[in-house]
């Protein structure tokens, strides 16, 4: 081959390298813009959002090479007040080291989640959870004073307990750190002796299921709390949480 003919062979070579450069890139900015949309319309839909609701998702990574593979990786997105909880709304954030592009049909891989409980939620969270046995409810230095009012001796009296609280094979453990009543200079049995059962679950060791909830597909692996009096929920996302409607229904503690 001639000098003049291996230019030519180059310069066809190099033109074709940018093109595949050019295209990839192009198939990149593609995946950028129009995943992030679909992937908010489809959580919208599993969630019963409405249309409005913000739903903010961010792709990192080299977005072309999980798409050869069928879908997108490195993906996290941000829900603020999600009902994740039946009748407690929580600032929901969850991330994927891969989701299909046909999220109804295939499984995510690597999936955990974040759930957030602000100040202000804490106390519908509590009463919740409590079934009504606890009114308030405050985070300070890494443990949750708990409140309620009873009737003690004949006057109305208000109980404060502080609880620490740890994840314990998916279900919540409560661990009593200091108990007393207004006016009363009593510990925790001798108020347990004055009230019977009815304040056992906050000032005895207990542990507490939410399995029943909040989705099966979620499973708590660990909790925060927080010096702003937020309290932060970290959880495990199985496979199959976007492509089995089953795993968005409530779970079992049975």
């Amino acid at each position: 081959m001639t000098r003049r003919g291996r230019h030519r062979g180059i310069k066809i070579l190099l033109g074709v390298l940018v093109g595949v450069v050019v295209l990839a890139g192009a198939a990149e900015l593609a995946l950028r813009l129009i995943v992030p949309g679909i992937f908010a319309s489809q959580v919208r839909e599993q969630l019963h959002l409405s249309e409005d609701h913000p739903v903010e998702v961010s792709l990192g990574g080299v977005q072309i090479l999980s798409a050869l593979r069928g879908g997108v990786g490195d993906v996290t997105l941000e829900v603020p007040d999600a009902p994740i909880m039946d009748g407690v709304n929580l600032d929901a954030e969850a991330s994927a080291d891969f989701v299909p592009f046909a999220v109804q049909d295939g499984e995510i891989r690597g999936g955990s989640a974040k759930l957030t409980v602000r100040p202000e939620q804490l106390g519908g969270l509590i009463a919740v959870v409590s079934q009504g046995l606890v009114d308030s409810g405050t985070v300070r230095g890494g443990e949750i004073t708990l409140g309620r009012a009873v009737t003690f001796f004949g006057q109305n009296v208000p109980i404060t307990a502080t609880i620490g609280l740890s994840i314990e094979g998916g279900d919540i453990r409560i661990e009593p750190r200091g108990a007393s009543a207004a006016g009363f200079d009593l510990s925790a049995d001798e108020i347990l002796a004055a009230t019977g059962t009815l304040l056992e679950p906050i000032l005895q060791p207990q542990t507490v299921c939410l399995r029943d909830r909040i989705p099966a597909g979620i499973v708590l692996t660990d909790i925060t709390l927080s010096s702003t009096g937020s309290a932060s929920l970290s959880a495990s996302l199985s496979p199959g949480i976007l492509s089995d409607p089953a795993q968005l229904e409530p779970g079992s503690c049975r």
